[in-house]
């Protein structure tokens, strides 16, 4: 499939924000992909310079210390469709809270 025609819809977007998450965890976030394949336990993570990442979720195989994803996208369409869904409702969530906070204020 070429990728100028791949559309992923990504629904049921749930973030779940995390208080003082190691690892620079900020929330935990599900999605259903396709309306057919739930994905659940995707972190949120800051990196470094202050941007906002994905990472799946991962098993550590002893006693090589390797790392076998249990699910991941296999397409950077599929990472991006994933990645812009969760963050928008991140930044609903964000635009919420302040809201909030301007009405309490």
């Amino acid at each position: 499939m070429d990728s100028m025609t791949l559309n992923i819809p990504i629904s049921d977007v749930k973030v779940r924000l995390v208080n003082n998450g190691t690892d620079a965890l900020v929330a935990w976030a599900s999605c259903v992909v396709s309306g057919a394949i739930k994905l659940d336990n995707i972190a949120i993570r800051r990196g470094q310079d202050g941007s906002l990442f994905l990472t799946y979720p991962n098993k550590r195989i002893e006693p090589t210390g390797r790392t076998h994803s249990y699910f991941h996208p296999i397409s950077s369409e599929a990472a991006e469709a994933v990645q812009n869904a969760i963050l928008t409702q991140l930044a609903a969530l964000a635009r919420a809270a302040q809201a909030q906070e301007d009405r309490v204020s």
